[in-house]
């Protein structure tokens, strides 16, 4: 698949995706595994009803394969996305903290491994959604303060970053671009008043 030309220096979902599996999630094996060496990492030896940490996409593997449980992150929880949509209304201008890949890991857990959420899905779904659409909304609002120098969105995931990505390099390029004419427009008048300055002293002195 071609992309268009402004995407193309962007990250694809797929690419997200796959960054966000290499987090590490602890799992609660169900048996006994030797360790495995795999490209660009390394499954330590698994004990059965010994917690140990992996990347995601191990998880989800042994998961679907009913070889362990998957200890859900400890922001992945209803009380604490519903602290976190509080303080998103209460702080207006500024965004809560919250993991890199939030967006990714949520959604994967949700789908592949929901049964072992501390919280009915529907619920978690819920939530997520309602911070999704908060922190959009003033991704937005914080766009509107767009200069041709920066851009404030701290504390956004990667996810939101690379969605607001092609239109924010887009429209600073712009913006660069209509500051650097007028600054050339107002040195070339300068130069003008000084130059037309220095004809009318000659005259005096004439």
């Amino acid at each position: 698949m071609v992309l268009p030309a402004q995407l193309q220096n962007n990250l694809t979902p797929s690419e997200v995706n796959f960054l966000a599996e290499n987090e590490l999630v602890t799992i609660l094996p169900r048996y006994t595994m030797q360790k495995m060496q795999l490209i660009g990492t390394k499954v330590p030896a698994l004990r059965a009803m010994r917690r140990e940490s992996v990347p995601l996409w191990v998880a989800l593997i042994l998961k679907s394969q009913d070889k362990c449980s998957i200890i859900p992150p400890k922001w992945l929880n209803v009380a604490y996305l519903k602290d976190k949509y509080d303080e998103e209304v209460r702080k207006p201008n500024q965004f809560s903290a919250l993991p890199w890949n939030w967006l990714e890991i949520s959604k994967m857990l949700l789908a592949r491994a929901s049964d072992d959420l501390s919280d009915p899905s529907h619920l978690l779904r819920s939530v997520l959604q309602d911070l999704r659409e908060i922190r959009l909304v003033k991704s937005r609002k914080g766009l509107k303060e767009l200069n041709e120098s920066n851009i404030v969105l701290n504390g956004l995931s990667l996810l939101e970053i690379n969605e607001l990505r092609p239109f924010v390099l887009t429209v600073m390029n712009k913006l660069r671009q209509l500051h650097d004419t007028s600054n050339a427009q107002d040195i070339a008048d300068q130069d003008e008043y000084e130059d037309g300055g220095y004809d009318d002293d000659d005259d005096d002195d004439i």
